[in-house]
């Protein structure tokens, strides 16, 4: 008794940490639009450094690329990481649920 009572509550607890996990994902993506809105704030400011001459506007259009480029392969970094922990996640609860069915 004492053990199907131990393992529905590491069912519960491990459902727990899926729903957390999928929420995290899901509210990291939802955040996308912070990255829109800085890499349209650098274009912009590149164009207001070409519209006005600065004398430094290439340089400051190529960092501005840079900053943006850089942002977006973070972005995208942190969403992988997390989709994969999501991933691994689900097959080590399918693995217990298989060996817990076999045995």
């Amino acid at each position: 008794m004492d053990l199907t009572q131990n393992h529905l509550k590491d069912m519960t607890s491990e459902e727990g940490q899926k729903q957390l996990l999928e929420k995290k994902l899901e509210a990291h993506r939802n955040r996308k639009w912070i990255v829109n809105l800085i890499c349209a704030i650098a274009l912009i400011a590149a164009t207001l450094c070409f519209y006005l001459r600065l004398p430094q506007a290439v340089i400051i259009t190529v960092s501005l690329i840079f900053i943006c480029a850089i942002i977006r392969i973070l972005y995208r970094t942190l969403d992988k990481n997390r989709e994969l922990r999501l991933k691994r996640f689900k097959q080590e609860q399918r693995k217990s649920t298989f060996k817990l069915y076999r045995s």
